[in-house]
Parts: structure tokens; C-alpha cells; sequence
């Protein structure tokens, strides 16, 4: 038997990601789009609007400026997250080069934090992925990106694949895993030396270092990784010199965690 849902808000939600999809729509593309007759669709544009989750330009309805409180919230309400935060701008000034904070959501990943260095001359991943200013809140396939790995890594082989039968295993470039059992052996090896690497996964001539952020109590709140160019991460720069300083950075990272979780209950 399958999870119950609220179909109202199902389609509340269908109509919004839509829009985001579309770039803005109108009523007709909306009723091209969804499985949902116009007055039904009508009905969910006008409640979402008079509670300011959609705003309407002429006869095109676009997201409104009532998700950015929301989403906002969810970046800081964690004490930890603003910890990462600071933690990704120090190691991208100490690398010269991109570093993302990422968490799992929905068994995707959702980057919550990243910084660019400004000396940094290479097209980010962001270009590749929205058209957004910021990329903040973009969602990845865990199995494309070294901070997917590394919070895979961290789960059982059975809840992997409970991610992987509900998200398949996409494939974003030529050196992307697209099978199972490749995947899982070299989710053994992060699990052995703690690093994750994405090698050209996501996008041609980019490579990526990922380690696992931990909870005090072992959980995983998220991953960190830092992003370069192949031509810069070379030889020991990419398999040795750039995991011990992001194995660096995370480990001071756990115990700020720790001892702001410790202050919370003193």
C-alpha cells in the first residue's frame, strides 16, 4: 500500500514546479502541461498568489518572492549550516577554487552553501544547471557529484537502493556511473579512505574532492567538496594534497559542530 498524500497540495506543488520549470507560464501552457482541467489549475494559481507563492506579470505567473523567506529559513536554522558555511568560505580562500556545502533532500542533493573564488577562471557548474544568479538550492543526482558519494557512502547498501530505484542512475557525461554495481564497490572504497572523487561526472573538465560532515552523534548532516578544473587538479594537488586539507577542514568543522551542540544544552 503506498503512502497517503494530500492530492490538493499535490497539485499545488505540480502547478509551482511547473512554472519554475517553464521559466513562467500562462494559464494555456499550464493546461498544456498538467493532467488538470483550466478552472482546477486556475483555482490553485489564485490561492497561490493571494498567499504570495506566485506572482502574476501580464498574463505570465512566476514564482514568488514568498518562497525566498522560507527557504532562507531552512538555511539557518541549523546552527550547523551557518558553521559549514564558514567553513566553505575559508577553504575556498585557502584552495583558491570553488568549495560547495551539499545536504540530502528528497534522496537528491541540494547545495545550501558554495563560494567562488574570485581568481577562479573557470565556468562553474552553476552554468551548467540553472540560469539563476545563484545556484544555491539546486538539486543533484548523489551519484554525479563527490558530495553525493560521500553522503552515500554513509548509508547502507539497502537504502541506496531505495534511492537508486527512485532516481535510476542519470547520466550527466561520459565518465558518469551508470551501474549499480560499479557504484556501490566504489562507495566501499569511500567508506574505507573517507574521500570521495568525481572525476568529469557532472561536467567535462571538472573534478571534485567530497567528505562526509558528521553529527556529534554520527549522523550525517551533509557533505563538503571542493571543485576545480582537471588542468589544476593534477597528480597529488587531486588525490593527496586537496583531501588532507578538505579532511582538515571538516574534522575542525565536526568539533564546532559539537561544542555548539554542547552549548545548546548547557
Amino acid at each position: 500500500m503506498g503512502k497517503q498524500t494530500a492530492k490538493t497540495t499535490e497539485r499545488s506543488f505540480l502547478v509551482v514546479e511547473t512554472i519554475q520549470n517553464l521559466g513562467g507560464a500562462t494559464l494555456e501552457e499550464l493546461t498544456s502541461e498538467l493532467e488538470m482541467a483550466r478552472s482546477t489549475i486556475h483555482i490553485h494559481l489564485r490561492t497561490l498568489i493571494d498567499r504570495g507563492y506566485l506572482m502574476k506579470e501580464g498574463e505570465i505567473y512566476h514564482i514568488g518572492l514568498r518562497f525566498l523567506n522560507h527557504g532562507e529559513y531552512a538555511r539557518t536554522r541549523k546552527n550547523a549550516y551557518s558553521l559549514a558555511k564558514n567553513t566553505v568560505t575559508e577553504l575556498s580562500d585557502q584552495t583558491d577554487e570553488e568549495v560547495e556545502f551539499v545536504v540530502e533532500n528528497n534522496n537528491r542533493g541540494i547545495l545550501v552553501h558554495e563560494s567562488f573564488h574570485p581568481d577562479s577562471q573557470f565556468v562553474s557548474k552553476e552554468g551548467h544547471i540553472s540560469n539563476s544568479p545563484t545556484s544555491a538550492g539546486i538539486y543533484y543526482y548523489l551519484h554525479t557529484i563527490a558530495t553525493g558519494k560521500a553522503i552515500l557512502a554513509e548509508l547502507s547498501d539497502e537504502r541506496v537502493g531505495e534511492i537508486l530505484d527512485e532516481w535510476g542512475l542519470p547520466e550527466q557525461t561520459d565518465e558518469t556511473i551508470t551501474e549499480k554495481g560499479e557504484l556501490l564497490e566504489e562507495l566501499n572504497q569511500i567508506r574505507d579512505q573517507g574521500i570521495a572523487f568525481a572525476d568529469e561526472e557532472y561536467v567535462e573538465g571538472l573534478r571534485e574532492v567530497g567528505r562526509c560532515v558528521k553529527n556529534p552523534d554520527g549522523s550525517v548532516l551533509g557533505a563538503i567538496a571542493i571543485i576545480g578544473p582537471k588542468y589544476r587538479f593534477t597528480d597529488e594537488r587531486y588525490t593527496d594534497e586537496l583531501p588532507e586539507i578538505l579532511t582538515e577542514y571538516v574534522t575542525d568543522l565536526e568539533v564546532d559542530i559539537s561544542e555548539s551542540y554542547m552549548e545548546d544544552y548547557l
